[in-house]
């Protein structure tokens, strides 16, 4: 999607960190905007302290609402422990699940066909916007996808993506590319786990 810069974030509590692409400094929160989808996107390469959370979803939502968003939309992760469980998930096993803040939320999910989370918990910054839009009346959704533990996972941002072009009119993006990144790196891997356990077994080929 073509975006242009619109904001940054910045705290004296963020991380001293200026993140290069292109050959160009870029602060490490920023707030990106399509004018034509009415869609902003807000992007963090930043590893907050826990003590951040509250202010940094209160200046989100506050930047939400004096810009009159109508939807906001964030996403947890549900880690998976290990690859094997990751390769466990059936064909046709849901590996997304949403919630909604106010009853238009939940239509939206509904009428995406996006299943909704019945039980369970979020934490952090996802959890404080969910909260305040049940309490403030504001339309938050947050997707919680199935993540597996420390490493890349495409797979979840597929899934990710696909659930936000469901909700968002003309958002788009690449998940065949994002697919094909998954495969590649479920395959190494697997090839990392067979040669690890090899090596433990004192096996060497």
């Amino acid at each position: 999607m073509k975006t242009e810069l619109v904001a940054v974030l910045d705290s004296p509590g963020f991380t001293a960190l200026s993140i290069i692409h292109n050959a160009a400094a870029n602060f490490p929160a920023r707030i990106y905007a399509n004018e034509d989808l009415k869609l902003t996107i807000f992007v963090s390469e930043l590893n907050l302290d826990q003590s951040m959370y509250y202010s940094i979803s209160k200046t989100i939502l506050q930047w939400a609402v004096e810009n009159e968003c109508e939807l906001i939309l964030s996403a947890a992760g549900m880690s998976l422990a290990s690859q094997e469980n990751a390769e466990h998930i059936k064909e046709g096993e849901e590996q997304l699940y949403a919630v909604g803040s106010s009853r238009e939320a939940v239509k939206r999910l509904a009428e995406a066909e996006i299943p909704q989370l019945l039980q369970g918990s979020i934490t952090g910054i996802p959890a404080l916007l969910l909260n305040e839009g049940k309490w403030l009346n504001l339309d938050v959704i947050v997707l919680l996808v199935k993540v597996l533990k420390d490493s890349p996972d495409f797979r979840a941002a597929a899934a990710v993506s696909e659930a936000v072009s469901k909700l968002v009119p003309g958002a788009s993006c690449d998940i065949y590319s994002l697919l094909k990144e998954a495969e590649i790196v479920e395959k190494n891997l697997r090839k990392i786990r067979i040669e690890q356990t090899n090596r433990d077994l004192g096996i060497y080929g």
